[in-house]
């Protein structure tokens, strides 16, 4: 039952994997062969293997402008440009608990001759 394969694609082509036309320069065989980077990375799997760990790709750019994602995470990041909900400020508290805590009003205790270690000046 789930190895059927359709005959024939009935979905549009941005929906495919191959529907996205590459974006790669055109590098000559000499420029390949004759003109490699000559410094070895160490953040690389291997030297030879130019793309390993996906560094120097732009993965995440791709995949925001493909219609579907391919990649099985990037359906948990697509949107993460859009707030996730609007901003209430209605029932904030910014400055009452420092207002009621420290009264701005003297207590006249403290400051009469006597008390501790504060003397007027």
């Amino acid at each position: 039952a789930f190895s059927y394969i359709p005959p024939r694609r009935r979905d549009p082509k941005e929906h495919s994997y191959f529907g996205r036309q590459g974006q790669t320069g055109v590098v000559s065989l000499y420029d390949c062969v004759f003109k490699r980077r000559l410094d070895y990375n160490q953040t690389l799997h291997r030297d030879d293997r130019e793309h390993a760990k996906s560094l120097g790709l732009h993965v995440n750019e791709e995949e925001q402008e493909r219609t579907v994602g391919v990649l099985t995470s990037s359906v948990y990041g697509k949107r993460i440009q859009q707030p996730i909900e609007p901003l209430n400020r209605g029932y904030g508290r910014v400055n009452h608990v420092q207002a009621d805590f420290y009264r701005k009003n003297d207590i006249p205790s403290i400051k009469e001759p006597g008390f501790g270690h504060i003397t007027p000046a």
